[in-house]
């Protein structure tokens, strides 16, 4: 009887124990993932970069995964809407985010409670560098060839007006880190807050505002035209897409700022998770089919993995309240 029942009696055992304690014959079987769909929360509009991003993204990480990855849209209170679906959600790989530079904004200026510690980071997939851009008219009038004729003329006609998304955003800070190593005060210009970098051009275009900071890449169809000319890129060396701008380091300006994308997870995502999608993810960034598309678009192409990417947006976090204190704006 008793060669009867301790088959009987292991068996249990082992169902009581599995997933807590390994026991020689009771190994539990971590499931396997992903198993379903997967969501891929886009804070901003259908249609934008980061949206273009997210998508392109999402369909090679489907092939990659197996399963599909699914682009949602959650937009609002300056991109507090999606990131705080994205962080709060179960952590269980099912959600993820394409989180951005307003990652760490959002608690400084009040419009959220999620910032780099509600998240972890699978990987950094991509950085655009902010510009400088001016009317042509304006800067043949004034003779502003690159970053520093303009702050010259800045600091002899304070009250310059410029534009290129809301008070608190990316391209807003991005000035004022200019002024800011320029050694000029922030009250020297009058930022217009707008609802982005489309409304900025925009404006600026019709010569109602002085000058423009966003990203290289949303000015490019302009600055290709000629309609904006660019007095600097706010990025380490020239960009290969637009070489004959020049950076803020060669205009004597020490600073860089773009906006970044990257994927992030819950904060209490497991390990074996954040390790399948950054392998998926970093399967697709080096595929030529990637690479080609992203140049074609314009966009800067940047990697990190996962913990260099915690580290990362740790570091911009503590940089953006020392910039946003500076500019008064907490």
């Amino acid at each position: 009887m008793k060669r009867k029942r301790t088959p009987l009696l292991v068996l249990a055992l082992c169902a009581l124990l599995i997933g807590s304690i390994a026991i020689p014959g009771c190994e539990a079987i971590e499931e396997e993932y992903p198993t379903q769909a997967i969501t891929l929360v886009c804070p901003w509009g259908a249609g934008g970069g980061t949206d273009r991003v997210a998508r392109f993204l999402a369909d090679r990480m489907s092939l990659e995964l197996g399963q599909p990855v699914v682009v949602i849209n959650q937009t609002g209170g300056h991109g507090a809407v999606g990131h705080n679906a994205g962080a709060l959600a179960d952590p269980d790989g099912y959600t993820l985010t394409i989180s951005t530079w307003e990652l760490s904004v959002l608690r400084h200026m009040g419009w959220s409670d999620i910032a780099y510690d509600n998240v972890r980071g699978v990987a950094l997939i991509n950085l655009d560098a902010a510009g400088l851009m001016v009317h042509p008219d304006d800067a043949a009038q004034h003779g502003w060839q690159d970053a520093s004729d303009w702050i010259a003329y800045l600091q002899q006609n304070p009250g310059l007006e410029v534009s290129g998304t809301g008070a608190g955003g990316v391209w807003h800070v991005a000035l004022l880190g200019m002024l800011a190593e320029a050694g000029v005060s922030p009250d020297a210009v009058e930022w217009l807050p707008s609802t982005g970098a489309a409304e900025g051009i925009t404006w600026l275009l019709g010569k109602h505002i002085d000058a423009v900071t966003c990203s290289i890449v949303e000015a490019g169809p302009q600055l290709e035209a000629g309609t904006l000319t660019p007095l600097a890129t706010m990025s380490a060396e020239r960009l290969p897409a637009f070489p004959d701008i020049p950076t803020l380091h060669e205009a004597g300006i020490n600073w860089e700022l773009g906006a970044w994308r990257g994927i992030t997870v819950p904060a209490a995502t497991p390990d074996n998770v954040v390790e399948t999608l950054h392998d998926a993810i970093q399967a697709v960034l080096i595929s030529e089919e990637w690479t080609t598309w992203m140049s074609d678009q314009g966009f800067g192409q940047v990697y990190l993995p996962p913990a260099e990417f915690d580290e990362f947006m740790e570091n911009d976090y503590a940089a953006a309240e020392q910039l946003l204190a500076a500019g008064g704006l907490i």
